[in-house]
């Protein structure tokens, strides 16, 4: 098979869409929709694409980085301009170029591959998905002979010029056109808010719908909310209200209830959670958490660990068999296996310039209401008082009290009230 070019079209400014970020920028299901088209295209393609922007370019380069080549267009309503400024780039002497717009989502690799495939030994073929005149119907796709093409752009084309006129100068010449029939639903194009959302409803039903293939219950599939790169293991139970983002992994025999919104982040095998909030966090196999409970950045759990309400967690790893139980910040902590951590802790780790560290052994006891001012290190089987300020290290297995000593007042009467007032 002689080698294939994409050629993105994504210039375009859309207006329609009343935002001040480019059209094909827009996300769905956790991919912006040039995302989608180029990894429609991606494996049927031999060089890098080449994706033709124009407004915001700088955003859309960066957005897509050096998994392309890019050049810019004048007139971002310009297919043909597009076309034309993309082809110094394609340096092979014969092969196919294909043509797509960078605001169809829905296109699946395999009509991509019907299409290219159809190409071979014609002048072009083209994705279309209405039954309209030979001329005018919609078309969302094009793979053109190289050669044909090059000859059509030679011409002193003006630059509103569209794909159909190419069309219907080959087929005038004699050469022969491939038309591909795909489902309209491919085709749908995105030019405002409400196609966006309609790409959008018709993404996460296939999403859902492949997890519920592979083995993952949701009680209500149509208020779970998975980005395209998301992974769940078999037996994993998705309550309604769930938002898994990024590149997020869940693990086998999961159960994640409502409220529960993941982005980036890794949860082992057989664990629980109910209304977590997580960002770029672990979770090991077998841990409970929430309900209630943010974890932030570069938090990890260890395995068998329970989390309980109103617990926030930052950049700190929580050992094996840890208990968290209510009510408690835990900051930049390195913490070992089988700790208590009493409601009401407190990790004081920042100073207003500096954040410290906290080191705190295995099996150790925080009672209620302790703070921890870092740094700080307590050893293996450390206890500390309810109610006491940590602000000096607590050696293997010793007490630490840090609190003003109680003193009871004998005979003490409580102030009367003036009968006057």
């Amino acid at each position: 098979m002689k080698a294939i070019t994409a050629i993105i079209l994504a210039a375009g400014e859309g207006k329609r869409m009343h935002s001040r970020k480019q059209k094909v920028l827009h996300e769905i299901c956790g991919r912006s929709m040039v995302k989608w088209v180029l990894a429609a295209c991606e494996e049927h393609i031999q060089e890098k694409p080449i994706v033709s922007v124009g407004f915001d370019g700088d955003r859309v380069r960066a957005h897509i980085g050096e998994k392309a080549r890019y050049v810019t267009q004048e007139h971002a309503d310009s297919m043909a301009e597009g076309i034309l400024f993309a082809m110094p780039l394609i340096t092979q002497p014969e092969g196919y170029v294909l043509v797509v717009h960078g605001n169809l989502p829905m296109l699946q690799p395999e009509t991509i591959r019907m299409l290219t495939d159809a190409a071979q030994g014609v002048a072009a073929s083209r994705l279309v998905y209405c039954e309209e005149d030979e001329e005018t119907r919609p078309c969302a796709a094009f793979c053109f002979e190289i050669n044909h093409l090059r000859r059509f752009l030679e011409r002193d084309l003006p630059h509103d010029v569209e794909a159909k006129h190419f069309i219907r100068a080959l087929r005038m010449e004699g050469e022969r056109v491939v038309d591909i029939y795909a489902p309209a639903v491919e085709c749908a194009a995105v030019y405002d808010r409400e196609s966006l959302w309609d790409c959008t409803y018709l993404r996460q039903q296939a999403i859902n719908t492949r997890h519920m293939k592979n083995g993952v219950t949701f009680l209500d599939p149509n208020q779970a909310y998975i980005d395209a790169e998301v992974t769940i293991g078999e037996d994993t139970v998705i309550y309604p209200g769930v938002f898994l983002q990024g590149d997020t992994r869940i693990g086998r025999d999961c159960t994640l209830y409502n409220g529960c919104r993941l982005l980036d982040t890794i949860v082992g095998d057989g664990c629980s959670l109910a209304a977590v909030v997580a960002q770029e966090a672990a979770v090991e196999d077998g841990t409970s958490i929430g309900p209630y409970v943010r974890l932030r950045p570069n938090a990890h759990l260890g395995k068998g660990c329970k989390v309980g309400n109103f617990v926030e967690i930052k950049n700190s790893t929580l050992g094996d068999g840890g208990k968290v139980a209510h009510l408690t910040y835990v900051g930049d902590a390195d913490i070992g296996k089988r700790i208590n951590v009493g409601c009401g802790t407190a990790f004081a780790n920042y100073d207003g310039a500096r954040k410290f560290r906290t080191v705190i052994g295995n099996d150790v006891f925080l009672g209620c209401n302790t703070s921890l001012v870092a740094p700080v290190t307590l050893g293996d089987h450390a206890y500390t008082a309810a109610g006491s300020t940590i602000t000096t290290d607590i050696p293997e297995g010793q007490l630490g009290i840090a609190r003003a000593r109680q003193v009871n007042k004998d005979g003490w009467q409580a102030p009367k009230k003036d009968d006057k007032r």
